[in-house]
Order: structure tokens, then C-alpha cells, then sequence
């Protein structure tokens, strides 16, 4: 893929993913709700803090329940990006625009602790795009973002919030020196070869909302699509994620909701 390829996809989930921040910093106030992977950029090991402001509506967004194209052998991925399942104690669930039972738009899976330090794994081999501190609008919260490309051509962001919702000046400032901290603990860089379950570093939290935004987008070139991860998944029937996720949902809608991991 050449250089201008990879930089027109890189604006393009800068474009999308900025949008689902102001959508969930929109439901602060119910509870506090996970920011989205922002503004992204092919940065490695970045020491400056882009700032861009771009928002895009949800018809320019695709979240399918379909079966990336291009694969070479079925895509498998890890449950986690945590290497120890038992630091998450909810999960919030991919959700399109519309979905069956009203919940808020998110293109990913989150996963919520409550400790202070969580080494963090790789879902899937791949090669990395970008590993960089991000702060993000509106707020100027700090987070620590990063991509790789798998093999058959999806690519999987993380974006490891050491919170949730909006910050004041005293979190942010914390959040920041989190941030930096973050970065030094990485393993990984662009350019990298990254391979499933390997160690890339760790994630620090402030609260029990700290967490990783992990989502999977089918590929680097046209309209923006972005897949429910755990369809991917092939040991999530055994796993915890359904009654994480449903934790999550008790929590943030008091019982009302029976949310799948993957709602359309």
C-alpha cells in the first residue's frame, strides 16, 4: 500500500472517529461514558499533541455485520486487549446508529477497570500504523492512541482513556502525566511486526472508568466501515464479555436494557 494510500485512510478514521467522541460525551450525564478514538494520525512515538477540530455526520459512517473482505483465512481475535480478563468489570458493546434497542452509537468494544494498571495485549498479529498521545476535543482530555494492520487488511485501533466523559483542569493535568506514562510503557511502534498476545504495554486509570476502546475497521480504503469485534471472536461464547456487557448496561440504563455484544 503506498504512502498517499495509508494517509487518505488514516484522514479518514481521524474523520470518523471524531464524531463518535462528541456523541458519547453527550451522554455524560447520565453516567460517565467512554470518549471515542479521535483525530488519528500516522505518528509515532509522538512528543507534540495534534489537536484537530473535524466532525463528520453518521451518514458518511458504516457499522456492518459483515464479513471482511480480501481475507486470506478467517480472522480470529483475541476477547481482550487486557492480558489478565479478570482486571475488566464491564464491557460496553458495538452499537450502530439505529439499533434494536436504542442505545448510544459506538463503533467498538470498551473495556472498563478499575485498576490502576493493566498490561495490555495484542488481539491479533499485524503491522503497526501509529502509536501516539492524543488530546482530545472538546475537552483536552489525554489518551494514548494506536493501530495496526492485520494481514487480510482490517485494521484495529485502541485508544487507552484513562477515564471517561468530560475532565476538569486537575484530571486533565493528571491525565496528561498518565498519558506520558503510557507511552513510555509501550513496547510497540510504527513499523513494528506486532503478534497476537504479545505484551505492548500498559494502561494507567484515574477511576473505575479508565479503559480500552478497541474497534475494527474493515479496511484502509473507501467509505469508512466499521465491524462488531466480537464477531470475530471465536471463543467469545465462552467467555465473560455477554455478562460484562450486561453489567455495563445495568449500571449505565439501571436494569432497562438487554443489550447483545453486537447491536444493529
Amino acid at each position: 500500500m503506498g504512502e498517499m494510500e495509508l494517509q487518505v485512510g488514516f484522514k479518514k478514521i481521524i474523520v470518523a472517529v471524531s464524531f463518535f467522541s462528541i456523541v458519547v460525551l453527550g451522554c455524560a450525564s447520565e453516567e460517565p461514558t467512554s470518549p471515542r478514538v479521535n483525530n488519528v494520525t500516522k505518528t509515532a512515538q509522538a512528543t507534540s499533541i495534534p489537536v484537530q477540530n473535524q466532525t463528520t455526520t453518521p451518514t458518511k459512517q458504516r457499522l456492518t455485520k459483515q464479513t471482511p473482505t480480501s481475507s486470506s483465512e478467517p480472522l480470529s481475535l483475541l476477547v481482550s486487549p487486557f492480558m489478565d480478563p479478570v482486571d475488566y468489570w464491564g464491557v460496553q458493546p458495538f452499537a450502530v446508529q439505529e439499533n434494536q434497542l436504542g442505545i448510544q452509537f459506538h463503533n467498538g468494544l470498551d473495556y472498563f477497570t478499575n485498576q490502576k494498571e493493566v498490561a495490555l495485549q495484542a488481539i491479533s498479529d499485524g503491522q503497526v500504523m501509529f502509536v501516539q498521545i492524543f488530546e482530545r476535543p472538546p475537552d483536552g482530555a489525554f489518551q494514548i492512541n494506536l493501530a495496526w494492520q492485520i494481514p487480510n487488511g482490517q485494521i484495529i485501533v485502541y485508544s487507552l482513556e484513562p477515564s471517561a466523559g468530560p475532565a476538569n483542569a486537575t484530571k486533565i493535568a493528571e491525565q496528561k502525566t498518565l498519558a506520558n506514562k503510557m507511552l513510555q510503557s509501550m513496547t510497540i511502534k510504527a513499523g513494528d511486526t506486532v503478534r497476537q498476545g504479545q505484551l505492548i504495554g500498559y494502561l494507567y486509570g484515574q477511576d473505575e472508568w479508565a479503559h480500552v476502546h478497541m474497534s475494527l475497521k474493515k479496511n484502509n480504503r473507501g467509505s469508512e466501515e466499521w465491524l462488531c469485534p466480537a464477531e470475530f471472536m471465536t471463543t467469545v461464547k465462552s467467555s465473560d464479555l455477554v455478562s460484562k456487557s450486561q453489567d455495563w448496561a445495568d449500571r449505565l440504563y439501571k436494569g432497562s436494557k438487554k443489550p447483545k455484544l453486537c447491536n444493529y
